[in-house]
């Protein structure tokens, strides 16, 4: 730990340094490509080739994905290591050892250990993090280590790990500045995690999608394993599915996830689990059972609190913003919420507000923390335009309590957009994630 003039350096004051160090990396933006991570991670030794691991790419499920897996894998008895992105209060939700944020302390040893080694001309926000996760990850040597892509998947900085199972989740049109414009060039970019001869889980159901996985697959000799056709989950209640594939059926599964797309995501989390039995994990159906029912992923769904309801959902893409719309008719059918939306300027903008604003009572635009939001006053300006009573406030919190005061016992608030809308409502609703 660093002193100044004899004594231990105050931890929090050390740890904002940090962050506050790496987010100055902003200044580069989203740089696509494996170059700079791989000589990165060179320098530090190489840590993404000292722990086993999952990788888990897609548009749509991601983190509930990653951590069904990881939930499973850790009721069985393993140790794991969990590394998602973006967090929503605290920077250490990124990298989970053992279910715990990494310390504080750990994080900046970590920061400091690579800052003699990075390319201060290239080097982005999520090459450097990503370098810290792999090295802290190492450390810890956890028996698994599940992997979310940050972006894209083939370029990606997490594409530099060599894993037992790689998984697509769904896919859908986002993040098409960067990814490629349509479903089969962002495809393309997912299908990249793919390696010769690891086997492929996907829940990938548009047909330009699966074209591209299976192709990409059979090119390089990866098995694939589709949801649909491999295996499957049926939903037999709101909150209850039976899981069946060649080798495996597990009647009456309870989600504590909310969604009908959350059944999709544990089926294909139980499907890796197949894979890693294969290999030698010893997990039983009893540790998938319990992983299904005590599972939550902070902002998928979300219930914060009652009368009125508020509900936090990260829905950022179209297909994310539909099983939205679709979840809350089922949960309140008839009635009209009441919406904090905030959204960033590089997704499918006008798809998403076209999507929700015709079943909001009104909305009011806010501005996520990023510096790619939109314009909350744009926002306003195009709910409008469909007809929907809205207007922008300046920040996440005061327009959340705004509509607070304005609600009655028996509403429904709905913040969505974005999942950097996420944190500020939680803790608004008063919810620690540490």
């Amino acid at each position: 730990m660093p002193q100044a003039q004899g004594f231990p350096v105050d931890l929090d004051r050390e740890y904002s340094k940090t962050i506050d160090f790496l987010y100055s990396f902003d200044r580069f933006g989203i740089l696509l490509g494996l170059e700079n991570i791989s000589v990165l991670l060179e320098a530090i030794g190489n840590p993404q080739d000292k722990f086993k691991s999952v990788h888990v790419a897609g548009s749509n499920g991601k983190g509930s994905t990653s951590s069904f897996i990881n939930a499973i894998v850790t009721l069985a008895g393993y140790s794991t290591a969990l590394y998602t992105s973006p967090h929503l209060n605290d920077f250490r939700e990124r990298i989970r050892i053992r279910g715990k944020f990494i310390s504080k302390d750990e994080m900046i040893k970590a920061t400091e250990k690579i800052r003699p080694l990075y390319d201060r001309e290239r080097t982005t926000f999520f090459e450097y993090t990503t370098a810290i996760a792999f090295d802290r990850i190492a450390a810890a040597k956890p028996d698994l280590a599940v992997i979310e892509v940050g972006l894209g998947g083939r370029l990606d900085a997490t594409n530099t790990i060599n894993p037992l199972v790689s998984v697509i989740t769904d896919i859908s049109r986002e993040h098409e500045d960067y990814l490629g414009t349509g479903v089969r060039a962002i495809a393309t970019e997912k299908a990249g995690v793919i390696k010769a001869g690891v086997p492929v889980v996907t829940g990938a159901s548009r047909r330009q999608a699966r074209e591209v996985i299976l192709a990409t697959a059979k090119t390089i000799c990866a098995p694939v394993f589709e949801f649909g056709r491999d295996f499957t989950g049926v939903r037999t209640s709101i909150n209850t599915f039976d899981y069946k594939s060649r080798d495996l059926s597990i009647p009456g599964l309870r989600l504590a996830m909310t969604g009908a797309h959350q059944m999709k995501n544990a089926s294909l989390a139980i499907r890796v689990v197949e894979e890693l039995i294969e290999l030698g994990y010893n997990i039983s159906e009893t540790a998938i059972r319990e992983a299904m029912s005590v599972t939550q992923f902070p902002g998928r769904f979300e219930l914060l609190r009652r009368e009125p309801d508020v509900i936090i959902d990260g829905a950022h893409t179209p297909e994310g913003m539909r099983l939205l719309k679709s979840a809350l008719a089922k949960r309140y059918p008839g009635q009209k919420p009441l919406f904090l939306l905030g959204i960033l300027k590089d997704k499918n903008v006008e798809t998403l507000v076209r999507t929700i604003a015709p079943v909001a009572e009104k909305v009011i635009c806010v501005a996520p923390r990023s510096d790619r939001s939109l314009e909350p006053e744009a926002l306003c300006n195009l709910i409008r335009s469909l007809g929907t009573p809205a207007n922008h406030i300046d920040s996440i919190e005061a327009g959340f309590w705004a509509l607070l005061e304005q609600a009655g016992k028996d509403d429904v608030i709905v913040a969505a957009g974005s999942l950097y809308m996420i944190g500020p409502v939680r803790r608004a609703c008063g919810k620690n994630d540490e």
